[in-house]
């Protein structure tokens, strides 16, 4: 029995489904190291994945709505960028709005579009990039195809998700940009002594977790489904949040932790074959990733410190 669910698929739909979570988690890494807390990432999602699907059907071009998606991410995180930064107002508040826009936003457009609630059709997507045959037989063949298929069956964002883990990871710590965001989240008032405006630099932040917010939703749609739903994101971007918290506000963390929401999502999906062994119901294969979001804040939440000054609008003297 265990032998059919811990398999070569089990990680690489772990890998799979991670991706999206992972993307929108930087996104909110990046936004909350600037001192801005980014509820928005479920709308900005959802908005990325409706407009690059749009952009596909209209084209036929997975890589142009892989650019569209990330654009209309960033222009809705311009909207949280602008009542948060800007007109100062509350951003747990302006984040939740801009998550009930998305979704009304696009439930509207595929009735003006498409004529018709739900799904869109098929479109075109992402192809994997890599592809081998097994070079033998016996243990080298087993050991191929777990090398194969759990690290060279996937598709171009999954890959790309990964550098940008690392480059962030980098960048943050190691350059001048990232000792600027940082500051920006601790302590703004000190950083714009310094010369640094504390205005600009929140908005480079948000729009890039926009643009990663979007990338997440392109993800969604043109590598993993292949069509888009009304609002299919259905939650992932507050367990990208919870990763956010989890991985301690780095974008390393950040990937590990929606590592683990990507396998305890992977595992219901694998699990659900002892339905016809032992009489449980799907509900609680269902609830796994949910349940573990709830168990890992539980634990983190005292522990882990965010940046000082996350959440507090910045008024220039």
């Amino acid at each position: 029995m265990w032998g059919d669910i811990i398999t070569p698929d089990l990680f690489a739909s772990a890998l799979r489904i991670a991706t999206p979570l992972a993307l929108a988690a930087m996104g909110g890494t990046i936004c909350e190291r600037s001192g801005v807390v980014n509820i928005a990432l479920e709308g900005i999602m959802l908005t990325g994945a409706f407009f690059g699907t749009a952009t596909v059907l209209a084209t036929n071009s997975p890589w142009l709505g892989v650019l569209v998606a990330i654009l209309a991410g960033m222009a809705i995180a311009a909207v949280h960028a602008f009542a948060s930064i800007n007109l100062r107002t509350d951003q747990v508040v302006s984040g939740t709005a801009i998550n009930l826009l998305a979704l009304g936003v696009t439930g509207f457009m595929m009735e003006v579009w498409y004529g018709h609630p739900g799904s869109t059709e098929n479109i075109a997507v992402l192809k994997p990039i890599f592809g081998f045959d097994s070079p033998g037989g016996g243990l080298i063949a087993e050991v191929w195809r777990w090398i194969n298929g759990v690290f060279l069956s996937h598709t171009p964002i999954v890959y790309l998700t990964i550098i940008i883990a690392i480059l962030a990871q980098w960048a943050m710590f190691h350059t001048k940009w990232g000792l600027r965001l940082r500051a920006l989240g601790e302590h703004p008032r000190a950083v714009a002594t310094v010369g640094v405006n504390v205005y600009r630099g929140r908005w480079v932040a948000v729009l890039m977790s926009g643009a990663l917010g979007g990338l997440a939703g392109a993800n969604l749609t043109i590598e993993q489904v292949g069509s888009f739903t009304e609002n299919m994101t259905n939650g992932r971007g507050f367990i990208a949040l919870a990763a956010n918290i989890f991985g301690h506000w780095t974008p390393v963390g950040s990937y590990l932790a929606s590592l683990l929401f990507g396998f305890a999502d992977a595992l219901q999906i694998k699990m659900q074959i002892l339905r016809g062994v032992i009489d449980i119901p799907p509900q609680l294969f269902y609830m796994v990733p949910y349940v573990l979001t709830v168990v890992v804040l539980a634990g983190v939440i005292g522990r882990a410190v965010g940046p000082a000054a996350v959440g507090e609008p910045y008024k220039k003297d």
